[in-house]
């Protein structure tokens, strides 16, 4: 038997109209009363991790064959890995086709490429964009679809999709157009209306059940367990971006009912699975990736042709340098986590120049390996920085940002992955050596950051822009100093965007001053 007969018929996206229709509802082949049982099945935050695409399409196609099976994600797709930064979500639309969905909805990281991408990326994707919540600029008009019909059997089910108003703040960049006037906004003051108002359209279209395709989650400003207490005539909620492990919990609406609320963590780790018996109740499941052994050919197909043409990617020249840059010192040892290097230079520059703070810092653990002499090639920046940090851009104060530096400088003279490189900065660490075993005392001197008329001494007092990592931002462990800082740009790339975006600024090569250290970090020791 053909398992896939059961899938939706792909959906091309079109803006959402205004002309006051109702959507079309898109049905399966066989739309007669059906006496199978409705799935749902559901992933959210994949965030580029490819190679799951094939076994979640595979337990999907096992799954159908005893049930209708519908296809969704809760947003956070496009953007996180390699594969996506590169082909700028492009990779990821393919291999999302392959699998076939019916329904997704928005998360805050699709407008990582701004949103004249995303409109690019939206009319290639065969699915259904759902959001009630992204409007034109002091409108009620909706960018996409508040909600789409699905007929399933003899049954219309009607998926609702929100988008976290946190998207304002940590990708604001990409509301605006070229003159920085902005075109777009998720009031966050008119959520609970706006997904209502979605909610009674489907309902009056029809709808025997309204599932919620919500990339909220348990995040501030707005969560969807507050959406639900402030609404009613929603079923389930299929949630997303806070990375949270919920497998069935229900909460109470406006109206007192009961609402099903589920989320699968992050990356695949797990399958989300809603079953809808004949009688109507819901129930919901996590499977773990690990334990799913059913592939579907066609998406298995598609990533290896597409890690294919990834590989040809990873071999493209970014730039050339006459030198090596290193994290070694003069001895040929690492140095990148306990002193300066010209690798740690050029890296701190990119994470200020990216985002266009005043300073920029990296930890020296987030920099694994040196870059030859020759051409250098994406895959290397890859090797220097694979973990596929957010690029961040915060408002500090002076004293953060030296009880940061001092942070970081703590294990002296021993290597600590907390290290921190700078740019638009300098500072003295001064290490005082103690008798009888006891561990060195390291206190930060001299911090001085660059203004137009040369260096001066750092204000404790005054507010400054930096360009860094999420994990030095908030997401690490070593560096804890910026935790109350306020964020201006959340994740809105990831490090090894930054850098190769800076190393295409500075032309076809690397400039000669970046041949040795700059001298900006200085350690001494005072025995």
């Amino acid at each position: 038997m053909d398992k896939l007969k059961y899938l939706l018929p792909l959906v091309v996206f079109g803006v959402f109209s205004c002309s006051g229709k109702q959507p079309q509802v898109e049905g399966l082949a066989n739309t007669l009363a059906s006496p199978r049982s409705i799935v749902v099945v559901y992933e959210n935050d994949v965030h580029c991790n490819m190679d799951g695409y094939a076994k979640f399409a595979g337990l999907r196609d096992a799954i159908a064959d005893t049930a209708d099976v519908l296809t969704v994600s809760s947003g956070d797709f496009l953007q996180g890995g390699a594969m996506g930064s590169f082909s700028r979500g492009g990779y990821v639309v393919s291999m999302m086709n392959a699998v076939g969905y019916d329904v997704v909805t928005l998360g805050n990281h699709e407008f990582d490429y701004k949103i004249p991408r995303l409109m690019e990326l939206s009319d290639s994707l065969n699915a259904a964009i759902v959001c009630a919540n992204l409007v034109q600029k002091e409108t009620s008009i909706p960018l996409f679809k508040p909600y789409v019909l699905k007929q399933v059997g003899s049954k219309k089910i009607a998926f609702v999709g929100v988008l976290t108003p946190q998207t304002l703040v940590g990708e604001s960049y990409a509301f605006t157009d070229d003159s920085l006037e902005t075109l777009y906004d998720i009031p966050a003051e008119k959520i609970f209306n706006l997904v209502q108002m979605a909610v009674n359209d489907a309902r009056k279209a029809g709808a025997d059940y309204v599932i919620l395709l919500s990339h909220l989650g348990l995040v501030p400003p707005v969560t969807s367990l507050e959406v639900i207490q402030n609404t009613s005539g929603i079923d389930a909620v299929l949630d997303g971006h806070s990375h949270s492990v919920v497998e069935e919990d229900f909460v109470v609406n406006a109206h007192g009912d009961s609402v099903l609320v589920s989320q699968t963590e992050t990356k695949f780790q797990n399958v989300g699975v809603l079953d809808i018996a004949r009688d109507g109740k819901f129930h919901s499941r996590l499977i773990p990736m690990d334990s799913v052994v059913a592939v579907n050919r066609k998406a298995a197909a598609v990533y290896d042709s597409l890690r294919a043409l990834a590989a040809v990617d990873l071999q493209k020249v970014v730039s050339n340098t006459k030198f090596e840059l290193t994290i070694n010192g003069d001895d040929g040892k690492r140095l990148i986590r306990k002193g300066e290097t010209n690798l740690g230079d050029l890296v701190a520059d990119a994470m200020r120049f990216s985002v266009g703070a005043q300073i920029g810092i990296e930890n020296g653990g987030s920099v694994r390996v040196t870059i030859p002499a020759g051409a250098v090639k994406y895959q290397d920046i890859l090797n220097v920085m694979p973990f596929a940090n957010g690029m961040c851009l915060i408002r500090a104060t002076g004293r953060q940002i030296k009880e940061a530096l001092a942070q970081g400088a703590s294990k002296l003279p021993e290597e600590f992955g907390g290290f921190l490189h700078v740019s638009g900065l300098r500072y003295t660490a001064v290490v005082e050596s103690k008798d009888g075993g006891e561990a060195a005392q390291v206190r930060i001197e001299n911090v001085q950051v660059e203004t137009e008329n040369g260096f001066v001494a750092i204000d404790e007092n005054s507010l400054y822009t930096v360009g860094l990592s999420s994990y030095v931002a908030y997401e690490g462990g070593e560096i804890t100093a910026f935790r109350e800082s306020e964020i201006i740009m959340d994740k809105v790339m990831t490090d090894d965007e930054a850098m190769v975006k800076f190393l295409k600024s500075l032309g076809s090569e690397i400039p000669e001053n970046y041949r040795k250290p700059q001298g900006r970090i200085v350690v001494k020791y005072d025995r």
